[in-house]
């Protein structure tokens, strides 16, 4: 009977610990991305990356800043609304919340 018990609380402290670590990562993933990008002194012009995204295919309604990156808010090439996160030094794409 001991052994029985010890097994079901040994289970409900995994159980606990799962529930608690997926919530955790759920949360943290509507965080935007830090592109660390320094001074916008030296950021890349942001019609540079307006022009790119249209050459992609992209529609943008406006883009601004979040965190030291680019925000695009739009139409990816996949149709897919959302706000898209650009480096501004590089102009890759950093990261994205689709609505």
């Amino acid at each position: 009977m001991r052994r029985v018990m010890l097994r079901m609380a040994w289970l409900a402290c995994f159980a606990i610990t799962a529930t608690f670590s997926i919530t955790v990562q759920a949360g943290g993933a509507d965080a935007p991305p830090k592109c660390n990008s320094g001074p916008k002194a030296r950021w890349t012009a942001s019609d540079k990356l307006s022009s790119m995204l249209a050459l992609k295919g992209f529609k943008v309604r406006r883009i601004g800043d979040m965190a030291g990156c680019y925000v695009v808010v739009g139409t990816n090439e996949k149709g897919e609304d959302g706000e898209f996160f650009f480096h501004p030094l590089t102009l890759g794409q950093v990261g994205s919340r689709l609505r």
